[in-house]
């Protein structure tokens, strides 16, 4: 019954909706039956499965989008994979590429040169030749300079050295940055190899002009000028590494100097490298430089005889103004203004010898501070004529007393100050020229011959190129240089010579060796000889010997 009266009052209030069913409950002793309309069973029927086939299809699109969904982000995951596992690929084939091409070292030639895909280190010396005359006025000086550059060349091992051309391999490049207009610049280059370690190529130049360099003037006249050469090149900092040479220091010649009666050239030379921008090229890659320093310090003796004392016999000469009486103050003063005109003048004529600097020299405050004593001086004869006539003779004593224990008092301190302070870096200069002298000893001794060793580990500057080889003889092995002449030889007057040689070297080294045999062995078995067609290797103490001897008489040293 309970049943029964639910679903009539579901029919009514579908009736209500507009639906009106029928329904039959008919009760018995058995149970209670329901009799539906044919109508209303089938229209019950069509919305059942019309819900159903909704169900099926919401169930059916959200399924179908949550496996487009996965699908997506597998495809996602697939696709960064790939990329990844290309870029690897690629990375791995670089390396490949890179290994094989620095096993073989192999260049690859494209239209700018040949390149190399390693950076190449390249050792730079500089040897000051001949330095001409220090322009402080234009702030330039000329200089005549050697320039040597050594790189190793795997590609030369095992390649006939006699036929060498330069212009095949690789080169850096180099030019000078600081030159001011047209340089002589000669070239020429030669080889090194031992037949065991790699190849070395030297390219050395000569060159010959004028360079710019930024003068510091704030200690003139007692100052010290940095004179630089700087090298540089067009290739980028990531295809060369310019560098000091470990074997050889760059030198300067201090006897070749035409202004010796002005400046005094320092024994050491400084090396430094930096990095410049080309403003010639498009890209923002730096180029490597290396800078070869000179320091030339000025002789002070013409401006302390012809400056210093004539300021300082001006401003004394002040001190005998006070001599004329006080009472006639327009003469003081005529004579005082008579000698700050003078002070004026001689100024003028001193900063012709400079250029336009917008900071004070040491010369500069000395000749100003004097011109300020001569300013106090006209000053007090100008107060003195107002001052009462019974204490001006007193205050005129003690004025005159004043200014000389202040202007005493002035020298004492600006001699101290210039032995402390403007007199410093000449000091260091000499301890450098003492520390450049022990440092070059000890390279030679290092790289250079060493008694009882024949075979040597480096070869000097030479204008030719030179094969070193390795011959037998005996139990141990000697070094040999065969060398053949370079087309663009600057000597002509060893053209004819095939073989380096050193006399002297043979004839030392026959001595030693004589001494250390016992007397019943014949040292001809062991020494090299002219009759065996061997020759000793030239040391590169014996060319440092022989540069700079001729560095003595002005000319270039190989």
């Amino acid at each position: 019954s309970k049943l029964a009266s639910k679903l009539s009052s579901s029919s009514h209030h579908h009736t209500g909706r507009g639906v009106s069913p029928s329904i039959n409950v008919t009760s018995s002793g058995s149970g209670t039956n329901y009799a539906m309309p044919p109508s209303a069973s089938s229209n019950s029927t069509h919305q059942y499965l019309s819900a159903k086939r909704c169900q099926s299809a919401q169930s059916s699109l959200s399924s179908s989008a949550a496996d487009l969904r996965e699908l997506t982000t597998t495809l996602q995951e697939l696709n960064s994979h790939f990329k990844k596992n290309v870029k690897l690929l690629g990375e791995i084939k670089d390396n490949i590429v890179k290994v094989y091409e620095k096993k073989e070292a192999r260049p690859v030639d494209d239209t700018s040169g040949v390149h190399k895909l390693e950076r190449v280190a390249v050792e730079l010396r500089v040897v000051f030749l001949k330095i001409g005359e220090i322009d402080t006025l234009k702030e330039q000086f000329q200089a005549e300079a050697f320039i040597q550059a050594r790189w190793h060349e795997p590609t030369l091992k095992g390649t006939d050295i006699d036929c060498f051309d330069a212009n095949k391999f690789w080169n850096p490049l180099l030019y000078i940055d600081n030159s001011v207009g047209d340089i002589k610049n000669d070239v020429w280059h030669k080889v090194v190899y031992d037949g065991i370690d790699i190849p070395m190529i030297y390219e050395m130049r000569k060159v010959k002009g004028v360079f710019l360099e930024n003068l510091e003037l704030n200690d003139f006249p007692v100052d010290v000028q940095d004179l630089s050469i700087t090298v540089s090149t067009t290739r980028t900092v990531n295809e060369v590494l310019l560098t000091a040479d470990t074997h050889q220091l760059s030198a300067i010649n201090t006897h070749a100097f035409i202004d010796q009666q002005e400046w005094r050239l320092h024994e050491h030379v400084e090396t430094s490298t930096k990095l410049l921008s080309s403003p010639f090229t498009p890209s923002q890659n730096q180029h490597p430089a290396f800078s070869a320093t000179c320091h030339a310090a000025r002789r002070p003796g013409y401006f302390y005889w012809n400056v210093y004392f004539l300021i300082f016999f001006i401003t004394v000469m002040a001190f005998a103004t006070f001599s004329v009486t006080y009472n006639l103050p327009q003469n003081r003063l005529q004579l005082s203004f008579t000698l700050l005109l003078t002070a004026v003048t001689f100024k003028w004529v001193v900063v012709r010898c400079l250029p336009t600097i917008s900071y004070l020299t040491t010369l500069d405050k000395y000749v100003l501070l004097s011109m300020v004593m001569l300013c106090v001086v006209c000053a007090w004869h100008a107060i003195i004529a107002v001052c009462p006539v019974d204490v001006a003779q007193h205050w005129d004593n003690v004025a005159l007393l004043s200014l000389a224990i202040i202007y005493t008092v002035f020298h004492a301190v600006f001699f101290l100050w210039m032995y402390f302070v403007t007199y410093r870096r000449r000091r260091v200069m000499k301890r450098k020229d003492k520390e450049y002298s022990k440092t070059r000893m000890e390279r030679l001794n290092s790289f250079g011959h060493h008694a009882g060793d024949e075979s040597d580990a480096y070869v000097g500057s030479a204008a030719t190129t030179v094969v070193r080889k390795t011959i037998p003889t005996g139990k141990n092995t000697q070094r040999m240089s065969i060398a053949s002449e370079e087309t663009n030889r600057l000597n002509p007057t060893d053209r004819n010579h095939k073989i380096l040689t050193n006399k002297h070297t043979l004839e030392e080294q026959q001595h030693r060796v004589s001494m250390r045999q016992p007397s019943g062995i014949n040292n001809s078995h062991t020494l090299p000889n002219n009759h065996t067609g061997q020759q000793l290797l030239l040391t590169s103490g014996d060319i440092e010997a022989m540069t700079m001897k001729q560095f003595r008489i002005g000319s270039l040293g190989c």
